[in-house]
């Protein structure tokens, strides 16, 4: 496992405190629960993912991943001009979190850390448009869990939605 100092070095910024002490306590994560799939058939779906920053059992670096998106992402901008600029561009977007629809949740990298507010990388239209979210990872999570009505395009995964029960699983790194 890389130290925090490594990961920080590497992007040439810190990450929000929340979000360290998220990761320190849970590590590489999963939130899912039971639905239905794309057979009709009730199974165990994966809503989204929040890899370790840390981790070395990948093939490239969180950063060195961030970079290949806005490396893939960059031909495609004058086709997709309202979508958030790329990290590691000033103010860019760095992801955090995606979902099993391919939407990507992280922070527009403006100012201080601690301030950078939270924004999502839709695979499709719904999401563009919606402002910053001036909420910390740790209270996005939080929001989504208890049907905060600030977050409409999420999957329902709170006690009584449609994806009953939730877990949340350890990733194996």
């Amino acid at each position: 496992m890389r130290s925090w100092e490594e990961v920080f070095q590497e992007l040439g910024t810190a990450l929000p405190a929340d979000f360290v002490a998220l990761i320190e306590r849970y590590g590489a994560f999963e939130v899912g629960g039971l639905g239905e799939d794309d057979h009709g058939e009730r199974d165990y779906l994966e809503f989204l993912v929040v890899a370790d920053p840390r981790s070395e059992h990948r093939k490239v670096t969180w950063a060195q991943a961030a970079v290949l998106r806005a490396d893939a992402y960059n031909p495609l901008r004058e086709a997709f001009p309202d979508m958030h600029r790329l990290w590691p561009e000033p103010g860019g977007f760095l992801g955090w979190g995606t979902t099993i629809d391919g939407d990507w949740f992280g922070w527009l990298t403006e100012g201080e850390p601690d301030e950078w507010p939270i924004v999502a990388d839709g695979r499709d239209d719904e999401w563009r448009g919606e402002p910053p979210l001036r909420i910390t990872a740790t209270e996005f999570l939080l929001h989504w869990f208890s049907g905060a009505p600030d977050l409409p395009h999420m999957a329902q995964l709170w006690a009584g939605g449609e994806w009953e029960p939730v877990e949340c699983k350890p990733l194996s790194s």
